[in-house]
Order: structure tokens, then sequence, then C-alpha cells
């Protein structure tokens, strides 16, 4: 049940592309981004928790509907987050969305960056996050590419990858 709820929230954010979206709401307000930031912090510590469905389902329709926040997933990190489901599919998905949640949360935390690079690594330094608080809670996850990530990160390279992707893909 959950993977398929999953499955919608990443439908959701594809329909995030079409501004007419976007149009039907007013901009952000501040407990609005204060529920955000704190829903994609305690994803990123406690991805598994009883009520992290519901704070996905709520970030992924808010991320969505709002017009003052763009969150992109270009496609060699989309490659990366979907080739998860071919390691192990079990928390994959809630991985893949992560990714999203992490970078909306930094740019509400950083509105005046405009580095897509920095605001990806960002993202994908949040699944990191998620990653290791599964692996506590389940050894037995694992993911050799986001071992490799976190391996980058461990360097302070996970940004230069990012862009060096980004040049590759373009």
């Amino acid at each position: 049940m959950e993977r398929k709820l999953l499955a919608v929230l990443i439908l959701l954010l594809v329909a995030a592309s079409v501004p007419s979206a976007a149009c039907s709401r007013s901009a952000t307000n501040p407990e609005e981004r204060a529920r955000a930031l704190a829903y994609a912090q305690s994803l990123e510590e406690h991805p598994l928790a009883k009520d992290s469905l519901q704070k996905r389902m709520w970030l992924t329709e808010w991320i969505v509907q709002v017009p003052d926040l763009t969150v992109t997933v270009p496609p060699h990190e989309y490659k990366v987050l979907q080739s998860l489901d071919e390691v192990n599919d079990t928390y994959s998905n809630q991985l893949r969305m992560q990714a999203v949640f992490s970078q909306a949360a930094f740019q509400l935390r950083h509105p005046e960056e405009r580095n897509n690079a920095a605001i990806q690594a960002a993202g994908l330094a949040g699944t990191l996050r998620a990653y290791r608080a599964i692996q506590q809670f389940d050894p037995t996850a694992k993911y050799p590419m986001l071992d490799n990530l976190m391996s980058l990160e461990k360097k302070g390279k996970l940004q230069k990858y990012v862009e060096k992707q980004n040049r590759a893909k373009t």
C-alpha cells in the first residue's frame, strides 16, 4: 500500500512542472515553510517513523502547489535514484523522495542560492542522511550507489560530483 502511495507522490511531483498547478494558490507563508522544514528534517532523521507517509504526502502536495519553490531532479540523478529499485526496493521510494524534500528544505533555508549543483547536492545529502538512518534500523539495507555517494560526501566532493554529472549530461 505504501509503495503505491509513494508512486502516486512521484506522479504528483511530475505535475509540478505544469505551470498551472502552481498558479492556483498564493506564495508560501512562514507557517508552511516551517512545517516543510520540520517535515523534511524529520524524514531525514526518522524515514521509517509511523507518521512518515503522512509527512511525505503533505510535502509532495505542498511542493507541487507552491508557486515560489521549484525542485528539479536532473536526468542523471533521476537514473541514480531509479536504480535503487534494482538493488533493493524495500526503501527505494523513501530514499528517492527524500532527494526532493531535502532540495526543497535547502531552498527554503537558502533562498538566495542559485547554483543548481549546490541545491541538487543538498538533496542528495538529505537522501544520504535518510539512508544512514535506515541502516541503523535495518543494517542489511545496502545500496552500493549510495555508499559511493557517501564516500564522496565524506571527502567533501558531493557537489563536484553533481557538477560533473550535470556537465556530462548537457
